[in-house]
Parts: C-alpha cells; sequence; structure tokens
C-alpha cells in the first residue's frame, strides 16, 4: 500500500472513530435524560435504575475503551479508571452489606452480574493496552483528598436549604446522626459505585472533552454540563424543589469547576460521593437543632 492511500485511510478512520464516539455520547445523554428523567417524572418502576446503570455502565466502559489513547482530553486519569472499574461492581456488594439485598443490583441477582462483567472485561481489554493508558500520579490522589474537602464545604453550604424540603418527621436524632457518619466508609464507596460514576464520566468527563475538541469553550461548558445535570434530575421539581433550584445547581457548578481547575475527574468523584453520603443526613440533623 502506497502513502497516498495511507493518507486517505487515515481521516476516514478518524471519521469513524469520531461517529461512533458521539453516538455513544448520544446514547449516555439519552440514558440519563428521556429515559430516566422522563419515566421517573411519572413513575419508578423496579427496572428503571437497573436498566440505566447497566446501560451507562457499559457505554462507559465502551468509550474508555474507544478513546483510550486520548483519556486525559476527558478528564480520565488513572485513578478515575481504577475508581470506575472497582466501585461500580463493589456496589453489588455494598447493597448487601447496607440491608438491601432485594434490589436488582444487589449480588447474586442476574443484573448485577452484568455489572461485573463489564468492570471485568474493561479491566481485561486496558491491562492489554496498558501502555495506551495515563500514567498513575500522586497529583491525582491530591485532587481526589481536595475533592473531598470540597464535598465536605459543599455539604455545610447546602446543609440549610436542604431543611426547607423536609418533614418534620424526618428530624433525626443524634444517635441517629452518630449512626451514619459511623456508616460513612460504607456509604461514601456506595455513592462513589452509583451516583458519581453514574454522572461524572458522562457530565464533566466525555461530555466536557467532545464540546471542547468542537471548539467550545470551558466557561461556556462549564455552564452548558450544569444545565444538563440539572435537567437530569427534573423528576425531583416537586418532590424536592430546593434540591432542583438551588441544590443540584450549586453542585453542579462545584463540580464543574473542580474539573476544570484539576483537568481530572478524580476530584468531582470525591465531590459528588462525599457530598451525596452526607448532605441528606447533616439536613436532617441540622433541622432537629434548628427547631
Amino acid at each position: 500500500m502506497n502513502i497516498s492511500n495511507l493518507t486517505v485511510m487515515e481521516p476516514a478512520n478518524q471519521k469513524n472513530h469520531k461517529i461512533v464516539a458521539w453516538i455513544l455520547l448520544g446514547g449516555l445523554l439519552f440514558l440519563r435524560l428521556p429515559f430516566l428523567t422522563g419515566i421517573a417524572m411519572f413513575a419508578f418502576p423496579i427496572w428503571l435504575m437497573p436498566v440505566y446503570e447497566i446501560g451507562t455502565y457499559l457505554l462507559i466502559a465502551c468509550l474508555i475503551y474507544l478513546e483510550r489513547k486520548h483519556l486525559s482530553d476527558f478528564h480520565i486519569d488513572k485513578l478515575s479508571l481504577i475508581i470506575i472499574i472497582v466501585f461500580k461492581p463493589m456496589q453489588t456488594i455494598l447493597l448487601i452489606i447496607m440491608g438491601l439485598e432485594d434490589r436488582p443490583l444487589a449480588l447474586p441477582h442476574w443484573p448485577s452480574l452484568l455489572i461485573w462483567l463489564i468492570a471485568i472485561s474493561l479491566a481485561v481489554v486496558l491491562l492489554r493496552d496498558r501502555q495506551d493508558l495515563p500514567r498513575f500520579t500522586i497529583k491525582s490522589l491530591g485532587w481526589f483528598g481536595i475533592g473531598l474537602m470540597v464535598g465536605l464545604i459543599t455539604v455545610l453550604l447546602m446543609a440549610y436549604p436542604g431543611t426547607l424540603q423536609l418533614n418534620p418527621n424526618q428530624y433525626a436524632s443524634t444517635s441517629t446522626f452518630l449512626i451514619e457518619i459511623k456508616e460513612l466508609p460504607i456509604t461514601f464507596s456506595y455513592q462513589l459505585g452509583f451516583a458519581a460514576i453514574n454522572e461524572e464520566p458522562l457530565f464533566r468527563g466525555f461530555l466536557w472533552g467532545f464540546l471542547l475538541k468542537s471548539g467550545w469553550k470551558n466557561i461556556w461548558i462549564c455552564l452548558f454540563q450544569a444545565f444538563l445535570f440539572v435537567m437530569g434530575h427534573f423528576y425531583n421539581l416537586h418532590t424536592y424543589p430546593v434540591s432542583f433550584w438551588v441544590i443540584v445547581p450549586f453542585c453542579a457548578l462545584v463540580l464543574g469547576a473542580i474539573v476544570w481547575r484539576s483537568k481530572t475527574i478524580s476530584s468531582s468523584l470525591a465531590v459528588h460521593a462525599i457530598a451525596n453520603a452526607l448532605l441528606f443526613i447533616t439536613s436532617l440533623y441540622l433541622a432537629k437543632l434548628l427547631r
């Protein structure tokens, strides 16, 4: 094959690669917005979350493999890769520890086995092509730690708005609050595998990276991802209006800002998980103190 034929094939391959990538990203956005959010506005059937979580994890895994040579363009480093591969299947075990073994994604129900299959398959293919992956750096751990601190600050700032949408019968006692704190490692790990992995690779990872490659400026991407993130929680509008109008938009901007600064979703994974693990119970306890 001569050089001229190679030069014709390379742009064609790049075009096909781009088409596949955008289709996968579109699939992720579809699962989050019209599928999960649209259905959850009217009902919450038992199959909804398993289909959403398995489909989302599969598409994220496909995008990671497709873009394995350029993962840094999508704010994905070695630490965030490890979190994505390890903590999603760990979620299926944590559900049992948390007493939620009846959930479809708890082991040994068959939907949980699909999560394990995806995680193991992704690990195997990435190990085979490990020379293409980003290297592990201490900087990533540092940003994960900063993410934890930012998440705690976010909880403190949003605790009072959270009290405004609580039922007085929900107010937590001191003992309940202390139990939740003791179980924080479990709830944090669960949220890392649940909400954080479902949303961070999408909104602050691949969506951000593809829009940046398309010529968007970071400031507009930050605002756009925040808007889509809020729309992805539209089902909270009537049940948790303060969350929809205040807490979720604030958190979306915080998550976007820390990824913009750190260039890694390792930071936003930490923020997301700690905020989800602590915000509700902190709001409950604060409401009790303010009674």
